[in-house]
């Protein structure tokens, strides 16, 4: 069988923030989905490389690198023109890439605030609107954002990092609206505290008073948000848009 022909026909989803956490975690769930996986990442790509050389060559040919920073825009914008070229089209975008900060307002430089909009939020919305021209040629397309519980907490220490996931919840619900006839939808995923490297930056206090705060009380696995990020990019969704929906073991 004639495997160009086979992967034509096979659904095409990016990943921004594809080499570690939660971001891996999805790359994996949609390469066991048959889906054609274009895994984004800054400089994380180890465990992408690793995958890859772990995988059997049906599956390998359906895991595709892209190394650059979204903050790149012309880059950003000739990544996604080179896999339309390849493609044809782009079925699902699952926005991950973000940086993580906590300091108190007073503490806090004004440049690192900026970094975090930046990346968490300006540089996201530059890339999912040429994701979204490309996906509304074929009337058809799930974006899914990564936001945090912390967007809904205000907790201090973070003013930065909160306010930009609070920023993509608003984009999402408005986005939703305004793609809609374009046939994409548009969700988000707010994880609580999540077993990921960004887990290890956070203060062991406030770990503790997280998982106090929750009903199931224990870390979530990336694989367990990247459950719910499959089903958002699956036909079984295909009535849900503009949710926020919390995997935060119940607050």
């Amino acid at each position: 069988m004639n495997i160009k022909k086979t992967i034509s026909d096979l659904p095409i989803a990016i990943v921004t923030g594809g080499g570690s956490g939660i971001g891996f975690s999805a790359v994996k769930e949609l390469l066991k989905k048959n889906f054609i996986v274009c895994a984004c990442t800054g400089s994380n790509t180890i465990n992408l490389e690793n995958l890859r050389n772990d995988l059997e060559n049906d599956i390998r040919n359906r895991l595709i690198l892209k190394k650059f920073n979204i903050n790149d825009t012309e880059f950003s914008k000739q990544v996604v023109q080179d896999i339309y070229k390849q493609f044809k089209r782009i079925d699902v975008l699952i926005n991950s890439a973000g940086i993580p900060y906590g300091n108190l307002f007073l503490l806090a430089k004004s440049s690192d605030i900026s970094d975090v909009f930046q990346t968490n939020y300006f540089s996201l919305l530059t890339f999912t609107q040429f994701v979204a021209r490309i996906m509304g040629r074929n009337k058809k397309g799930s974006i899914v954002n990564i936001s945090s519980a912390t967007s809904f907490s205000a907790d201090a220490g973070t003013l930065a990092y909160g306010s930009a996931k609070a920023a993509l919840n608003f984009a999402t619900k408005v986005l939703s609206k305004e793609l809609a006839s374009l046939g994409i939808r548009v969700n988000a995923v707010a994880p609580g505290i999540t077993d990921t490297a960004m887990l290890k930056k956070m203060d062991s206090n406030a770990i503790n008073k997280e998982l106090e705060l929750s009903s199931i009380k224990k870390i979530a696995t990336p694989k367990e948000i990247a459950s719910v990020i499959m089903f958002l990019c699956s036909e079984e969704s295909s009535h849900i848009t503009g949710q926020i929906i919390r995997v935060d073991g119940g607050k």
